[in-house]
């Protein structure tokens, strides 16, 4: 049987909101079991706090934003998709701002914050939502389906209107080492072509060259990639953030074509369909488990992040 994990102790760092451009320190504390992911904007009076659920997205242009009572989290998906890659079940997230920090654009920086703080096995099983049956959502050209297997995998394909880019493809299996390795790297990306329109919709007022890959009329500016097809990467990043605002591991194959955070939402949408459905958790086999219970490697490189 796993069991669910939390954090150790406390871990911080600060940065600044890809789309506000505000300044924001953000504290991770462990949490108790079955509480899950909660963000807590410590900036405003009382402190509300917002669980990372479906019900509170209230927008997913550009990025995922979840809001409560009329407090708001913008930019959750890179952190979400670090917490989900690395198995973590139960934290506390705390902001002094209205968004998540970008800090390098990837999920890369909150795993190594993960590995600064460790993590703790705590006494309640951990459940996992493996699919039963094929699911699919569809906008248009772009869709998104998941269908049954043993365990965690994706096939994300995107066609980028670029003659440099191109179609990219990538398949792989994912679990925590896997994740870390080849998909947390890959950083957000954007189009010179559409900064304007992102400025006058009051978006990417934080975004530089330094957190975001930018890409030209004749190729990327700031190379070189991380990965040869680190765009789609990071589309896979952003897909598992979105999926764990369901709360628990995703055990299914799952096959993306020009996919996006508002199609991603509705697959979570459809899945919480079925999950009334047939409420039941799911079993696993032994390995599926595995890919989300390997030990936890240790920091890999230095990160300005205050370990409390």
């Amino acid at each position: 049987m796993s069991h669910q994990r939390t954090l150790e102790r406390p871990v911080r760092c600060e940065g600044i909101g890809l789309h506000t451009g505000e300044k924001v320190a953000m504290t991770l504390y462990p949490a108790p079991a079955n509480r899950g992911v909660i963000f807590r904007r410590a900036d405003l009076p009382s402190a509300p706090t917002i669980e990372a659920r479906p019900e509170h997205v209230v927008d997913t242009q550009y990025a995922t934003t979840i809001a409560k009572n009329g407090a708001s989290v913008k930019t959750i998906e890179h952190l979400m998709s670090a917490l989900a890659g690395m198995g973590v079940d139960n934290v506390q997230v705390d902001l002094t701002g209205p968004e998540v920090p970008i800090l390098d654009g990837s999920a890369a920086p909150f795993v190594e914050l993960l590995r600064q703080a460790g993590l703790r096995r705590q006494f309640a099983p951990k459940t996992f939502l493996k699919v039963r049956q094929p699911i699919t959502v569809e906008m248009g050209t772009r869709s998104l389906r998941i269908v049954p297997s043993q365990r965690l995998k994706v096939i994300y394909t995107m066609c980028f209107d670029h003659p440099v880019l191109g179609e990219q493809t990538v398949a792989m299996e994912v679990g925590r080492d896997r994740y870390a390795r080849e998909v947390a790297p890959s950083r957000t990306y954007g189009f010179v072509r559409d900064l304007d329109m992102l400025s006058r919709l009051g978006l990417a007022k934080g975004g530089s060259l330094e957190n975001a890959v930018v890409i030209g009329e004749d190729g990327v500016l700031n190379g070189p990639l991380r990965f040869p097809d680190e765009l789609v990467r990071h589309k896979i990043l952003d897909l598992l953030g979105d999926l764990y605002l369901l709360g628990k591991p995703l055990v299914g194959t799952i096959i993306a074509h020009g996919a996006g955070h508002q199609l991603h939402l509705q697959l979570v949408h459809r899945i919480q369909e079925h999950l009334e459905a047939e409420p039941e958790p799911f079993s696993l086999s032994a390995a599926a488990v595995e890919q989300w219970v390997s030990p936890l490697l240790p920091p890999s490189r230095p990160l300005k992040a205050a370990v409390i």
